[in-house]
């Protein structure tokens, strides 16, 4: 490792945190896509977008890295038409001046809200994935319409995409695991700041000049970085740990799971208030796409640390980024069930994620139908209860050194980095009041709340 090149980002990341410490994690994140420019054998692109209510920090964090001209290509809002233009009003000779794809390669493509896609109507939005589904293939894009019959670009047409976004609609996952989703996704999880801390910000230093700092710092760091490589990195793969890519690929084939798509569902509920699903094969794409891409993504947080081979400190944000990059529910039930150790019940799952029975189980049957847990029925006091337990082919998810390396990386992000708010309020039966062992409740979390206040449990 390059002693100088990690003092360099080090620097970098205590400018961040001083500034603005909940937004260290996204920017580091970002910074690792950054550098996949500079790796020579990358040859796909790494779409990765930022998502949190707004004012959450998506766009300061994309800010950081505006000043770098040479190596990106800003826009606040655009169409994946634009890749390669057909536009009525434009001559054909001419259409090739506005062209997206040629100005973004090599290059990162920031977004800054691309929440304007996601709500477009259905066939609009179907047709936009569809574009950016192959765009970020890196293979060019080839488009024919009536009007000006096949234009577009073949070849080698890589670059990294940066964007922000609002919480995606569920019908975004789906439509965009029917297509085989190229996006992956990290959650800001921006805190919520108490009166005084919104007072304080009221009266400390200009909310701007904090962003030029950040902005400024990141870009020397970058050009730097990038100067020090000139003609890229020959990555040695052969050299990189056994052990660490076999980690990388659980997290491939776990993601693929957890964004497979379940297209037809429908619930019935018959005597008892028995619950049957009915559903089709769930299209669960293969892992090799996100292995190589999450592999990427070590390689480039690796190079951001002047080095060449990747070690443990580069696997936290592929488990971050693999536990973002699926379907929000999903993922906090899947957290919830690791917190606590590889099985839930039904009572569990409601009072951690706030839902009705009906959703619990409905959630849990989804886990099950992609092949993550078993469900069985009969348990709690009433044998109305259902249970779920991990397959064992993902119970690394619940060892040490899972949790070892979900806490490893720089000293300044550990401390930047707060517990996920998921949301893991774990009950076992037998410590739930008699009242309460009636799952089919839909009051259960105002009666637990209750019950905590009378000191019932």
């Amino acid at each position: 490792m390059n002693k100088n090149k990690k003092k360099q980002f080090n620097n970098w990341a205590e400018v961040i945190f001083k500034e603005f410490p909940e937004l260290l994690k996204p920017a580091e994140i970002a910074l690792s896509v950054f550098c996949q420019l500079k790796i020579k054998d990358i040859k796909n692109p790494f779409a990765l977008i930022f998502v949190d209510v707004p004012s959450s920090g998506k766009t300061i964090t994309l800010n950081m890295f505006s000043s770098l001209t040479e190596h990106i290509y800003t826009t606040d809002n655009f169409t994946p038409a634009s890749f390669v233009s057909h536009a009525a009003n434009i001559p054909k000779k001419k259409l090739s001046e506005v062209d997206l794809l040629p100005k973004i390669k090599n290059k990162v493509l920031i977004i800054r809200d691309m929440a304007t896609i996601f709500g477009e109507r259905e066939e609009d939005l179907l047709k936009n994935l569809g574009v950016l589904t192959r765009v970020l293939d890196g293979e060019g894009l080839e488009i024919d319409s009536g009007l000006h019959g096949k234009r577009g670009y073949r070849g080698d047409y890589c670059f990294m995409l940066l964007a922000g976004s609002t919480p995606l609609p569920p019908r975004v996952w789906k439509m965009s695991g029917n297509l085989g989703s190229r996006l992956f996704f990290c959650q800001i999880r921006s805190p919520e700041k108490a009166e005084e801390e919104l007072a304080a910000q009221l009266s400390s230093s200009d909310w701007y000049e904090k962003q030029r700092r950040c902005q400024e710092t990141t870009g020397t760091f970058i050009e730097k970085l990038f100067g020090a490589y000139p003609d890229g990195v020959e990555w040695q793969k052969e050299k990189d740990a056994g052990e660490l890519r076999r980690i990388i690929s659980r997290c491939a084939k776990l993601l693929a799971r957890l964004r497979g798509t379940i297209n037809v569902w429908k619930e019935n509920t018959y005597g008892d208030d028995k619950e049957s699903y009915s559903y089709t094969q769930p299209i669960i794409e293969k892992p090799d796409r996100i292995n190589q891409l999450l592999y990427n993504l070590a390689r480039g947080h690796a190079l951001a640390q002047g080095r060449i081979q990747i070690n443990e400190s580069d696997i936290s944000i592929v488990l971050d980024i693999t536990l973002d990059s699926a379907p929000r529910t999903r993922t906090n039930l899947f957290r919830l069930l690791i917190t606590n150790g590889g099985e839930l019940l039904t009572n569990q799952v409601m009072a951690s994620l706030s839902c009705s029975h009906t959703t619990a189980h409905r959630e849990m049957e989804a886990l099950k139908v992609l092949g993550l847990i078993e469900i069985d029925e009969g348990h709690g006091m009433t044998g109305q209860e259902k249970n779920m337990a991990l397959k064992p082919e993902f119970k690394w998810f619940l060892s040490e050194e899972y949790k070892q390396l979900l806490n490893t990386g720089s000293k300044t992000r550990a401390a930047a980095t707060k517990p996920d708010a998921v949301l893991v309020k774990s009950l076992d039966l037998k410590d739930l009041p008699a009242r309460l062992q009636k799952y089919t409740s839909d009051q259960i979390i105002a009666d637990i709340e209750e019950a905590e206040t009378k000191g019932e449990f």
